[in-house]
């Protein structure tokens, strides 16, 4: 009964955008977003590259690498701080990707693909499905959210890159309040808390574990 009601649940979501991401044999990274629904791409694209992020976070998780999830969310803490100040002149920041190099465009075949799928429900909820491919899920799962991050500033306006500054240290907030990117509850409940207004005080947040490095 339970499986029948997930499926008609699942029957009321509308497929709003995919997200694709090539990685070559010539270490180019290559994402794409096809929308199929949305009517406002911008916020849109910053909605899809939150639930992209959380299902990266998980998807460490669940293959025990959560040391890899929490130095990726290190790096992206302090991409959002150089974009949460356009006064700093961080302006189209280029990401370091290591010996990836960025491209928007597709020019030879492509060794690897990432795929997700982002649904929006009629409750005004939204939830990722995610295709990957098996090997070295460490390296390219967070050099798959990095290339996206790098999409998302390249392709919005400039007026919108504070707001997904605010939205992914926003998210960061949540995981170190929970303390769960690797519960499933977390895929939505994260991204949603980031996109909205409510507020953790801040002196009930755990401290930081200590670098074991």
């Amino acid at each position: 009964m339970k499986k029948l009601f997930g499926l008609f649940s699942r029957n009321r979501e509308s497929l709003k955008g995919k997200v694709k991401i090539f990685f070559s044999e010539q270490n180019m990274v290559i994402p794409q977003i096809q929308w199929k629904t949305s009517q406002h791409s911008d916020n849109d694209t910053i909605c899809l590259a939150l639930y992209f992020y959380a299902r990266i976070l998980f998807e460490l998780a669940e293959i025990n690498e959560t040391r890899v999830a929490r130095e990726l969310m290190a790096f992206v803490t302090r991409i959002a701080g150089r974009l949460a100040n356009p006064a700093s002149g961080a302006g189209r920041l280029q990401i370091p990707l290591g010996k990836l190099h960025f491209s928007q465009e597709l020019t030879e075949p492509a060794q690897r693909l990432y795929q997700a799928d982002f649904y929006a429900n009629q409750n005004g909820g939204n939830r990722i499905d995610l295709q990957t491919v098996i090997g070295k899920e460490n390296y390219y799962l967070p050099a798959s959210v990095l290339a996206l991050m790098q999409f998302c500033i390249q392709s919005l306006p400039e007026s919108h890159l504070p707001e997904l500054a605010r939205v992914l240290e926003r998210l960061h907030q949540y995981y170190r309040f929970r303390r769960d990117f690797w519960e499933s509850a977390s895929l939505v409940e994260g991204p949603s808390f980031a996109l909205g207004q409510a507020e953790i005080n801040e002196a009930e947040l755990p401290p930081e574990p200590e670098d074991q490095s």
